[in-house]
């Protein structure tokens, strides 16, 4: 497991508490690479599927492939931190990269798909429909994502973080965002696992409220009676797969965003992708 760096003498007093914050995650480094139908994980390419499978659609067409997690590529460099994640699988996403709803109707669900493979060696690739590639975005050309373990803390005000943050001063404040990213890279990696790096607000309570029917738009779906029962399950979600805004990918979510892939902790025990949920961040 890494280790958290030198504290500044700024957040030394609070060492303890930074310690148990933090959570292990998967982060990645890319490549570029010729072979559209690559093993392991992903951006971009041919997506590896289970046989037989038809490319995904939403009502506005044919979505877009954004990339896979290849789970047995993950196992073998996260040893036993993050146990919940599988052990083998592929899991390709895909989303309506044109539109990019930000997943605050309960509609959205629609521009978002993920297929599960149990097994990865019983994947298959999938070429994209000749309507994407005539849009230009069939993204042919991969980008590996070579995993490493990490270590992630969460955003002061992230619901399940416990940081004296009202105790803190402006130099502790700004040096404990300074560690964050040196941990993870900022606030655009592309990360599995741990502590999301929220561009808005913490998105679990949207997508505890958005996966129950309520849309999120404005307040009116945060104040309804319904929402304050549905508050307490936000807790449940955790941060799958966090895909930033950059360059590299060549990804550009609203201006400057994240994708966010979220789900409840039982949901991903029991393999059920199919009650994920993805939204959007920008500032």
């Amino acid at each position: 497991m890494p280790e958290l760096p030198t504290l500044p003498p700024s957040l030394d007093a609070w060492r303890d508490r930074i310690e148990t914050a933090l959570a292990p995650c998967i982060l990645f480094t890319a490549r570029d690479e010729e072979d559209p139908g690559l093993p392991g994980c992903r951006y971009g390419g041919h997506p590896l599927v289970p046989p037989g499978t038809p490319w995904p659609h939403s009502p506005r067409g044919p979505l877009a492939f954004v990339g896979q997690l290849d789970f047995a590529e993950l196992a073998a460099c996260r040893a036993e931190s993050l146990p919940d994640l599988p052990r083998d699988g592929v899991l390709a996403l895909f989303y309506d990269v044109q539109e990019q709803p930000w997943g605050f109707d309960p509609k959205d669900s629609a521009s978002s798909k993920l297929l599960w493979t149990p097994r990865s060696a019983d994947a298959v690739a999938l070429a994209p429909p000749r309507e994407l590639e005539e849009a230009g975005l069939a993204f042919d050309l991969p980008l590996k994502l070579t995993p490493r373990l990490g270590l992630s803390l969460p955003d002061p005000w992230d619901r399940r973080a416990s940081l004296p943050v009202d105790e803190w001063g402006q130099d502790a404040a700004d040096d404990y965002t300074v560690l964050r990213e040196r941990l993870t890279g900022g606030e655009h990696a592309h990360q599995v696992g741990g502590h999301p790096w929220w561009i808005q607000s913490d998105a679990r309570l949207e997508a505890q409220l958005v996966s129950h029917g309520l849309y999120c738009g404005d307040s009116r779906g945060y104040d309804s009676p319904q929402a304050r029962r549905l508050e307490s399950g936000a807790h449940d979600w955790s941060l799958m797969w966090q895909i930033g805004s950059d360059d590299a990918s060549g990804f550009m979510w609203g201006d400057m965003g994240n994708l966010y892939l979220l789900i409840r902790d039982a949901d991903l025990r029991a393999r059920r992708f199919d009650r994920a949920w993805l939204g959007l961040q920008c500032g």
